[in-house]
């Protein structure tokens, strides 16, 4: 309830009030608030690497507060000095924190990696002004210079037209991760 509170009250400040609430220039506008990561990948902290529920719970949460690669890479020496060496799915786990910083920032709301596949959902609201953004020109840059790799289009879906872009041969999490970095 609080985060749809919040969201809403964004947005009237941004829209119907925003005479009364001048914005600061130089932070960046942040388009997304939250990605979701749709996967078959295993991204997770297996219990035979931590074995305690309760702390694997803590764990997913601390890692859920990380704002910036500083903090993640704390983050993962400590688990490291605490568990050993951390399997693929944990490495993976860290990078698809990784990759939902770089999605906010390129305004894609959902990442799906299935199927060999990648594919990120842009900001719902067309009439958004993320479409003007640096961010943007990027990705259409970026698509442009890629054809044979990546490709955007427009899909139906139960919320009206959305923008998405598909890049392929994505056989692993490191593998996205790569890409939108390239971006």
């Amino acid at each position: 309830y609080q985060k749809i509170l919040q969201e809403a009250i964004v947005e009237l400040k941004e829209n119907e009030f925003k005479d009364l609430y001048p914005t600061d220039q130089s932070i960046p506008k942040e388009y997304v608030k939250e990605v979701t990561i749709d996967t078959d990948f295993e991204i997770l902290i297996p219990d035979d690497y931590v074995n305690a529920v309760s702390e694997r719970l803590n764990l997913y949460n601390k890692l859920g507060e990380l704002v910036t690669e500083k903090e993640l890479t704390i983050f993962e020496t400590e688990i490291v000095d605490r568990f050993g060496e951390i399997p693929t799915q944990v490495a993976d786990l860290l990078d698809s924190v990784r990759i939902k910083w770089l999605a906010k920032e390129l305004g894609l709301e959902k990442i799906i990696l299935k199927q060999k596949r990648m594919i990120g959902y842009f900001v719902t609201n067309q009439q958004s002004d993320f479409y003007q953004t640096e961010a943007f020109s990027r990705m259409l840059k970026y698509v442009k210079n890629n054809p044979k790799s990546c490709v955007m289009k427009e899909k139906e879906t139960k919320k009206g037209l959305r923008l998405l872009i598909t890049f392929i041969r994505i056989d692993a999490v490191t593998t996205a991760l790569k890409i939108l970095q390239k971006v």
